[in-house]
């Protein structure tokens, strides 16, 4: 049996450091001021014990990426436990996404000091939703240009602030141990996005161990650091310029966006304007990430059935259209209901504490002979922290634990529709018929399992196979098509014809099975005029389906796994707009294709 190629791993540790970095350490842009807010000048302790959990919650996720390769994240790990608990993670990662692409957007334009950052921040997570509809193929150099300005110029704002050091306030933790157990979980957001790294692994360069541990380590220690640096900075500085000339309003004035104030301090406003600009940036950068993340689990979850299947529906561009427009919808509504960094804060630290513990729990409670004893109790121990900290969050925040059990429902709920759909169906079935048939969509034509590949098998043949021609077919043009089987006839070969889905999301666990033909009503088609064409050809042929975010690679790989000794490519078709965001495929095929293989372009 030939093996299924695989998506191409092309993510290096220096794309994904700074990935993870837009999502991890974009949380340092509103958890100082958050922290300043809820702890006043004790912040520096309560730092100082994040910083802890931040290193562990690093170590962690390092093993479970080295225990799951094809992709660590909560919906992929949990599984190896329960595919309900798998479910409920997944859940609770779209709660996080959904906040983190709120939160984010609002928190950039109050870096950019506009009026009305809310209506704002709306306007561009819709924006930044059209401009998904394309699927964009990479984002890794954007991030990494993005992470080095904003490390540069959290590093500029640090070094000016060394020499005010001395005249750092401090003051210890007051209150009851509850009150300062609230306190230290009131910036517990600043662990969200370290789930990100997980989701990763899948796309990562082997050994994904290596590889993961490179991308890690020095954003912990980056955000460790500079987060030290800058609590202390924050607690040197005049409570009059922080309250804005008012002593009182020294907490609240610069909530959110301390990290302005601090530039304009100790470097200039025009440092200060310009640091907000790529501040802002960098934040506008995780929206599109997080709602890249909450396209790509709706539809992991309805690939395995959790969710309805038509969620796998994709546009010209591989993304899947209903999941998208969740994902503009959602957190845009939940902005505009909570225009406030704060009260969103509290509803993202429940849905990303939830996936964390989850994804801790199943690790730790894995039946693995990979996972040392040591590791397994480090991973039981952080699990249990953190379901206490998700406990606390959930007593003592009940607008965040009205969100949760909002989303958890809306989810469960429709999955319980999608596994009783059959008997839901034959319950309505003695309804009358007009109501019926609103109620009960009609089968369509992907639900019927394609028997061409059997066919194929099946078929006479004129002679004996004594190499493959493969040709990379779209759209079923009857030209290419009747062009690959009389090549292949003249090479007395073998027809392969690979079908390759363009798919625009980030696979958050095993890909090699994201679709099957029978599911895709175009590559059914094709398949159907494939074999009609063959058989009257006698030319022995095999349908190859796989689905891939980079087309041209996906191709090449194929190929070659194969062995083909003939690859035919149709002329591009596509207009100037798809070759612009996706790039011409026939010119990356002939970068990736080795010369044993000949290439030949039909017109």
């Amino acid at each position: 049996m030939v093996p299924r190629p695989r998506r191409p791993r092309e993510l290096h540790w220096y794309h994904a450091g700074p990935m993870l970095f837009g999502d991890w350490g974009t949380s340092r842009l509103y958890v100082l001021g958050l922290c300043f807010y809820y702890t006043h000048h004790a912040s520096l302790w309560f730092m100082l014990a994040m910083s802890a959990l931040l290193v562990l919650l690093g170590w962690a996720y390092s093993v479970i990426c080295r225990l799951h390769p094809d992709g660590g994240g909560v919906y992929s790990s949990a599984r190896e436990r329960s595919q309900l608990l798998a479910v409920v993670g997944g859940l609770l990662l779209c709660a996080d996404y959904i906040i983190t692409a709120s939160i984010s957007a609002l928190d950039a334009f109050h870096y950019l000091n506009v009026p009305h950052p809310e209506w704002w921040a709306a306007v561009s997570i819709a924006a930044i939703g059209m401009f998904n509809f394309f699927g964009p193929r990479k984002s890794g150099t954007g991030a990494l240009v993005i992470a080095v300005l904003t490390v540069a110029m959290t590093i500029v704002i640090a070094s000016f602030a060394v020499p005010s050091l001395p005249q750092v306030h401090m003051e210890r933790p007051s209150g009851d141990a509850w009150q300062i157990w609230r306190q230290f979980v009131s910036i517990i957001l600043a662990v969200s996005g370290v789930e990100a790294v997980a989701n990763m692994t899948g796309i990562m360069v082997r050994p994904v161990e290596r590889t993961s541990k490179l991308a890690i380590y020095p954003v912990v220690a980056e955000i460790v650091t500079l987060n030290l640096l800058l609590t202390l900075a924050m607690l040197a500085v005049p409570a009059v310029f922080l309250g804005d000339g008012n002593v009182a309003a020294q907490y609240t004035a610069h909530r959110d966006d301390l990290l302005r104030a601090l530039a304009e301090y100790y470097v200039g406003p025009r440092f200060a304007a310009v640091s907000s600009l790529v501040f802002a940036l960098l934040l506008l950068s995780a929206v599109n990430t997080a709602l890249s993340g909450l396209v790509s689990i709706q539809f992991m979850m309805a690939r395995d059935g959790e969710l309805p299947k038509n969620m796998l529906q994709l546009n010209g561009y591989g993304v899947p259209l209903l999941p998208l427009l969740l994902a503009i919808g959602v957190p845009l509504t939940v902005l505009l209901l909570f225009p406030d960094v704060a009260k969103l804060a509290d509803l993202y630290a429940i849905g990303v504490v939830g996936a964390i513990t989850i994804n801790l729990g199943a690790t730790a409670t894995a039946r693995r002979n990979d996972l040392a004893s040591w590791e397994r109790f480090g991973l039981a121990l952080l699990a249990a922290f953190m379901l206490v900290v998700w406990l606390t969050i959930a007593l003592t925040k009940v607008h965040a634990l009205t969100f949760a059990l909002v989303v958890l429902g809306a989810g469960l709920g429709t999955r319980w529709l999608v596994r009783h759909r059959a008997e839901l169906a034959d319950s309505l079935s003695r309804l009358p018929t007009p109501l019926r048939k609103a109620l009960i969509p009609a089968p369509t034509e992907g639900e019927s399992e394609s028997e061409t590949a059997g066919a194929a098998a099946e078929a006479k043949h004129a002679y004996e196979p004594k190499g493959i021609v493969m040709v990379a077919a779209r759209g079923g043009n009857p030209r290419l098509l009747q062009f690959a089987v009389e090549e292949a006839k003249n090479r007395q070969a073998e027809l392969r014809v690979l079908f390759v889905r363009q798919l625009a999301i980030l696979p958050m666990g095993p890909a090699e099975e994201l679709l099957e033909p029978h599911s895709d009503q175009e590559a059914s088609k094709l398949f159907a005029e494939v074999d009609r064409l063959a058989r009257e050809a006698g030319v022995p042929w095999r349908p190859v389906y796989t689905a891939s975010d980079n087309v041209a690679a996906m191709i090449a790989e194929t190929a070659v796994i194969h062995g083909a000794d003939v690859l035919i490519l149709g002329a591009s078709q596509r207009g100037p707009l798809w070759k612009a965001m996706k790039g011409d495929v026939i010119q990356e095929v002939g970068q990736y294709l080795p010369e044993s293989v000949r290439l030949i372009i039909h017109a």
